[in-house]
């Protein structure tokens, strides 16, 4: 794929969806063959003996006639337990209450592809990509005054950015330039930066925050890749595989490796951390799968929502996960086959015999204090 071709045009294909280069789930011919990746086969040797909890539906939307879903992109819960979504279509942001009614659409003339990257207190901040533009926005309306603009550092690289409580941070992946994290400061200018090594794709996909950690996910591979997040210039990042991610994408991202296919399958499009567990989005052809990974990596729980049918057309975006009284709030978008809001919960069971010792997600197993994160085995 040539880059200079795509110019904007790239950003639609981001908007799209598709994190590329990459085909989407179940789009890709069918596999060549049954070989993996040494660390793919002991996954699906360690997924056999991971306990699967079912999700239960709260409820969904579509939105309403007039103020209709169109390309749900991403999606945070907000302090009252309200939802806010992000659409990239409608160029605007949409507040659900917890029951799922629609509360507002804040439309603003200078929203240009906007993507929700955070929430303070009780502000929403928001990445223009189109516009390359941060903007804050309180009580329905965009503070023109406070919005500040990222230089991406040519039109083709994809940008990824995170707003914590008091930091703003960017990944940047870019096929003909080089791929890095960065800390911004007030006016969006770089204050530290941290190289990503090795091929532009691996390392596409958003950032989340986990506690003191920024975590890099990478759509394409089951790994995540981590950074303290007052990392320093220079700083090497940790790579943590997730050891028990299944899909049934794996021998063709085996086959992509070894040259054999000419696009890697998605196999996560976003994840959510909460405590001490990464909530990860399993893309399944029908229904919402969420993978719990601990401290290490490690698969807890897989989160399986009740389905009546495949459907290869089934497509979701993005996840933020909450704590609630009795266990977890799952908010996920989709584009297809229905542009739609869903919420889901779980709520874990006591370990049971069957769990194998391990810890429920949520809580520090034994010997993960301290724990140095393994390294991916992936070359």
């Amino acid at each position: 794929m040539n880059p200079a071709a795509l110019g904007r045009g790239l950003l639609v294909v981001v908007v799209g969806g598709m994190l590329l280069p990459g085909c989407l789930p179940y789009s890709c011919q069918p596999q060549p063959s049954e070989a993996l990746y040494p660390s793919d086969s002991l996954s699906r040797r360690v997924v056999k003996d991971t306990p699967a909890d079912t999700l239960e539906r709260r409820w969904q939307t579509t939105g309403t006639e007039g103020h209709a879903l169109a390309h749900p992109r991403t999606v945070r819960f907000v302090e009252d337990g309200g939802l806010a979504v992000s659409d990239v279509e409608r160029n605007s942001l949409l507040r659900f209450a917890s029951d799922g009614a629609l509360m507002r659409e804040v439309a603003d003339e200078g929203f240009r592809t906007p993507y929700l990257i955070g929430t303070r207190e009780d502000t929403l901040v928001v990445f223009n990509a189109e516009s390359n533009r941060l903007d804050y926005v309180v009580d329905g309306r965009r503070s023109a005054e406070r919005s500040v603009s990222y230089e991406r550092p040519a039109p083709e690289t994809l940008v990824y950015m995170l707003a914590t409580d008091t930091t703003t941070y960017a990944k940047v992946v870019g096929q003909n330039t080089n791929s890095f994290v960065v800390r911004l400061g007030a006016d969006a200018q770089p204050t530290a930066r941290a190289p990503l090594r090795g091929p532009h794709w691996r390392y596409a996909g958003f950032l989340r925050a986990w506690g003191d950690t920024l975590v890099s996910l990478s759509g394409f591979r089951p790994t995540v890749d981590l950074l303290r997040r007052g990392f320093r210039d220079e700083a090497t990042p940790d790579s943590l595989a997730l050891v028990g991610f299944d899909s049934p994408m794996l021998e063709r991202r085996y086959a992509f490796g070894q040259g054999d296919a000419t696009e890697a399958p998605l196999l996560s499009p976003a994840a959510a951390p909460v405590g001490d567990t990464l909530f990860v989005l399993n893309l399944r052809p029908g229904w919402v799968q969420i993978d719990a990974y601990d401290r290490r990596g490690r698969l807890q729980r897989r989160l399986v929502e009740r389905n009546e049918e495949t459907n290869p057309n089934f497509y979701p975006l993005d996840l933020d996960a909450r704590r609630t009284e009795d266990g977890y709030a799952f908010a996920v978008t989709l584009r297809s086959p229905k542009p739609r809001l869903k919420v889901l919960e779980w709520r874990p069971k006591p370990p049971g015999p069957t769990d194998h010792g391990q810890s429920p997600p949520g809580t520090s197993g034994p010997g993960t204090a301290g724990a140095v994160p393994p390294r991916s085995p992936e070359k």
